[in-house]
């Protein structure tokens, strides 16, 4: 078994220099590669985005990909959560990201304190079958195989688990799953902003914005045959609290489309309110992670 990279006993003045300037997300990634290199469902770890490439700031994220014995797989995601808190102390549950493209697995982000601030982790768990032509598509690097990575589990296990990828990729996102995607939007768009990426930023305020209008059509019309835009008005307006939520909606979409930090804060806080209203079992099941997010964008503003 192959174990996680070191850094050398014996380094020349540059090497320390640089081994000293290394990002701070290698230590976090070299925790998770020894935390699921000990899990035996796991068979290979694999690091992709600006960490493979050299490329990473003190924003970056953590990207990695684990791959994970296909009939193993559910098993894992549905621990996913427990896993990354109680190993890490993950401040929110994982957001199932709907961003990141499909390559035959999930994709999960979670939000990580280290060194006053935020770390993104962005999970993504593919069956070892599907691995390999993951690994053609995007060209990760190999930072951990484990023993028997090779073997390949029979095509009704395969069968099993792409059906179970599929269920739970179908399912609709609750009033808690929302609140807990805009605090990770949010926190993705200051991200953007701090880096001057508007046309980055452009396009997570509209996520942001789509998901305040999601918490309205899913706390006011939960069996709504609808999505996106269509007959939002119809079926919300019908009473008066959802003509008032359609009021902030369209606040909202009329405020300048790519925003400065306070006018993010003001679309997090515009949906935290309006849950607050409509669905208050959500935001009293998130009223610690609520707080501790609050907290901690706070302080990044003092060290900023």
């Amino acid at each position: 078994m192959s174990t996680p990279v070191l850094p050398p006993t014996e380094l020349t003045p540059l090497e320390e220099l640089a081994h000293a300037h290394r990002p701070a997300q290698l230590a976090v990634l070299g925790e998770l590669v020894q935390a699921l290199s000990a899990t035996t469902a796991v068979t290979h770890l694999l690091v992709r985005g600006s960490l493979a490439t050299g490329t990473a700031d003190r924003l970056s994220d953590v990207d990695l990909v684990v791959a994970v014995r296909d009939g193993q797989l559910p098993d894992l995601m549905g621990s996913l959560d427990a896993l990354m808190s109680t190993t890490f102390g993950t401040l929110l549950p994982g957001w199932r990201d709907t961003i990141v493209g499909n390559l035959g697995g999930a994709g999960f982000v979670y939000l990580l304190p280290h060194d006053d601030h935020l770390l993104q982790l962005d999970l993504y768990l593919c069956p070892t079958s599907a691995v390999g032509a993951l690994r053609r598509r995007i060209g990760p690097r190999l930072l951990w195989q484990g023993p028997g990575a090779e073997e390949t589990a029979d095509a009704d296990t395969q069968t099993r688990t792409a059906q179970e990828l599929t269920r739970a990729a179908e399912v609709s996102a609750d009033c808690g799953h929302l609140l807990v995607q805009a605090m990770v939007l949010h926190a993705m768009l200051r991200k953007r902003l701090a880096r001057g990426q508007q046309y980055i930023a452009y396009g997570l305020l509209h996520d942001l914005n789509a998901t305040c209008r999601d918490v309205i059509r899913t706390a006011l019309v939960p069996h709504s045959r609808h999505h996106g835009w269509y007959h939002l008005p119809d079926e919300v307006g019908r009473t008066a609290t959802g003509r008032e939520c359609l009021v902030e909606l369209t606040e909202a979409l009329t405020s300048p489309p790519v925003p400065d930090v306070a006018q993010a804060d003001e679309a997090l806080e515009r949906i935290v309110r309006l849950a607050r209203r409509i669905a208050p079992h959500a935001v009293d099941s998130l009223t610690d992670e609520i707080a501790a997010y609050r907290a901690y964008q706070q302080l990044e503003e003092g060290l900023a």
